[in-house]
C-alpha cells in the first residue's frame, strides 16, 4: 500500500517538475509578460480609449453640420380638367431634379452644452478606471507570483516532513521485528506518513493551480520563480500610522475618484434632462437647386434659392416625458452618492486591514522564526529521550507535526508580508511599478 501511493504521489511530482523546469524566472520579467498579455489590462486600455470618443462626440453637436441632398423624380401628370393650361394636353410626363446644400449651426442648446461638459467627466472617469485597472493588474501579477512561491515552500516542507516520517516508519517497523518496538508505533507512524502524502498530494493541485492563475495573465505557465530571499527586510509602512494610510486612500484610490466622477456625471444627467424644457435655436442656411424638364406651359425650367432661417424650438409638453425623465436621473444621482459612501467606507476596512495585516505579518514572522528554532530543538530532543526509552514514538511524531506545522507558518507569514505591502499600497491607491521593483529585490 506504501509503495502504491509513494509511487503515484512521485509520478505526479515528476510531471509537474518537467512542467517547470525551464530556468527562474523574476517577477518583473512576469510583470513584463502580463502587461503585453493579460486581457483585463488590455481590455481596459481599448475602453478608455472608446470612451474618450465620446468628448468628439459631444463636441461635434455643438459645431456646425453640413449636408448634401439629390433628388431625381420621373412625374407623369394626367388633366382631367384644368383652367390654366397654355397647352392642349391630356397628360404630361416629365422629371425634376432637386439638389441642395444645407448648413446647420446650434446657437443656442443648453442640453447639447451640458452633454458637453459631462462627456469630459466621462473621459476623466474613464482615466481613473484605466489607472485602476493598472494597479489591479500590479497587484495580480505580484500576488499571484508570490502564491505560486508560498504553496511551493509549504508543500517543501510537507515533503520534508513526509521524509522524516517514512525515517520514523522504517525504524519502528525494525524495531517491531526485532521484537523491541511496539505495533501502535508502526501504526501510529504509518497514519502519519499517509496523512502527510495526502496533504503533499492537496498542495501540488494547490501549486498547480496557482501557475495556471498567474498564467491567465501572461498566456503561459509560469517556469521557476525566484524565491524570497531569508534575509528579506520585515519594516513597518512608512509612516507608520493607519490612519495616514486610510485618508490618503478615500483621497486617492482609483475606485473613490471613479465614483466621484460618477456622482458629476449624475449630476449632470439631471441638469442634462432640465434642460428638455429650454428652448434650443438655431441658424440654417440652405442652397438649392430645382430642374424641372417640361411643363404645362410648355418648357423646362431651372431655379436656384438661397434661404437662411433662424429655428426657435419651444418644447411646450410631451406627455410628461421630460418630468419623468429628470426625476429618473435625480434617483440615479442619490444612489450615485449612496455608492460613494459606500465605497469610502470599504476603502476604509481594506486599508486598515492591508495595514494591520503588515503589522500582524512582522510579529508573525519573528515569532515563528524562534517556533521553528524551538520545535528543531524540541525534535531533537524528543528522537534522543525515544533512543534512551525515556518517551514513545507517538511523543516524537507530535514534535514533527509541531515542527512541520511551524515551518509552513512560518513561510507563510513572510509571502503574506510581502503580499499585504502590496495591497496596502493598492488600497491607498498609490501602487506603482517601483513597488513590484522593490518587492523583486527581496527575492533570490
Amino acid at each position: 500500500m506504501r509503495e502504491k501511493f509513494s509511487g503515484l504521489i512521485a509520478v505526479v511530482i515528476l510531471s509537474f517538475i518537467a512542467a517547470t523546469a525551464q530556468g527562474a524566472e523574476g517577477l518583473l520579467e512576469v510583470l513584463e509578460k502580463a502587461k503585453r498579455a493579460d486581457p483585463a489590462f488590455l481590455g481596459a486600455g481599448h475602453q478608455r480609449d472608446a470612451v474618450a470618443e465620446s468628448v468628439n462626440q459631444a463636441r461635434s453637436r455643438l459645431l456646425p453640420s453640413l449636408a448634401f441632398t439629390a433628388e431625381r423624380t420621373e412625374n407623369k401628370d394626367t388633366y382631367i380638367k384644368s383652367e390654366t393650361l397654355v397647352l392642349d394636353l391630356d397628360e404630361l410626363k416629365y422629371n425634376t431634379t432637386n439638389t441642395a446644400v444645407t448648413l446647420n449651426q446650434s446657437i443656442y442648446n443648453h442640453a447639447d452644452w451640458v452633454r458637453y461638459r459631462q462627456s469630459k467627466v466621462i473621459r476623466n472617469r474613464a482615466d481613473v478606471e484605466y489607472d485602476k485597472a493598472r494597479q489591479d493588474m500590479l497587484l495580480n501579477v505580484a500576488e499571484r507570483y508570490l502564491v505560486v512561491l508560498k504553496t511551493k515552500g509549504q508543500l517543501g516542507a510537507i515533503q520534508a516532513e513526509k521524509k522524516a516520517l517514512e525515517g520514523h516508519m522504517d525504524y519502528a517497523v525494525k524495531s517491531r521485528r526485532a521484537g523491541l518496538g511496539r505495533l501502535s508505533d508502526v501504526v501510529d507512524t504509518e497514519a502519519r506518513y499517509f496523512t502527510a502524502l495526502a496533504e503533499e498530494a492537496a498542495f501540488i493541485k494547490a501549486l498547480n493551480d496557482a501557475r495556471f492563475n498567474l498564467m491567465q495573465m501572461t498566456g503561459e505557465l509560469p517556469p521557476e520563480l525566484r524565491p524570497l530571499r531569508d534575509d528579506m527586510p520585515m519594516e513597518l509602512p512608512q509612516p507608520e500610522d493607519a490612519s495616514h494610510w486610510i485618508e490618503l486612500g478615500q483621497k486617492t484610490n482609483p475606485d473613490v475618484l471613479a465614483q466621484q466622477f460618477g456622482l458629476d456625471e449624475s449630476r449632470m444627467e439631471v441638469k442634462a434632462q432640465t434642460a428638455g424644457h429650454y428652448p434650443s435655436l438655431n441658424l440654417v442656411l440652405r442652397k438649392f437647386t430645382d430642374k424641372q424638364s417640361d411643363s404645362q406651359f410648355g418648357g423646362g425650367s431651372e431655379i436656384d434659392r438661397d434661404e437662411a432661417a433662424i429655428q426657435l424650438d419651444f418644447p411646450l409638453y410631451e406627455g410628461g416625458d421630460t418630468s419623468s425623465k429628470r426625476r429618473e436621473a435625480i434617483k440615479r444621482m442619490h444612489k450615485a452618492q449612496e455608492d460613494l459612501t459606500q465605497i469610502m467606507r470599504a476603502i476604509e476596512l481594506d486599508v486598515s486591514s492591508a495595514y494591520q495585516g503588515v503589522v500582524a505579518n512582522i510579529a508573525q514572522v519573528m515569532a515563528l522564526e524562534k517556533t521553528v528554532a524551538s520545535q528543531q530543538e524540541v525534535l531533537r530532543n524528543k528522537k534522543k529521550g525515544q533512543q534512551a526509552g525515556l518517551y514513545t514514538m507517538l511523543i516524537v511524531l507530535d514534535a514533527q507535526r509541531d515542527l512541520a506545522d511551524a515551518q509552513r507558518n512560518y513561510i507563510g507569514a513572510r509571502y503574506d508580508f510581502a503580499i499585504n505591502i502590496l495591497k496596502l499600497k493598492r488600497a491607498a491607491g498609490v501602487l506603482v511599478e517601483p513597488d513590484l521593483a522593490e518587492v523583486s529585490r527581496w527575492l533570490q
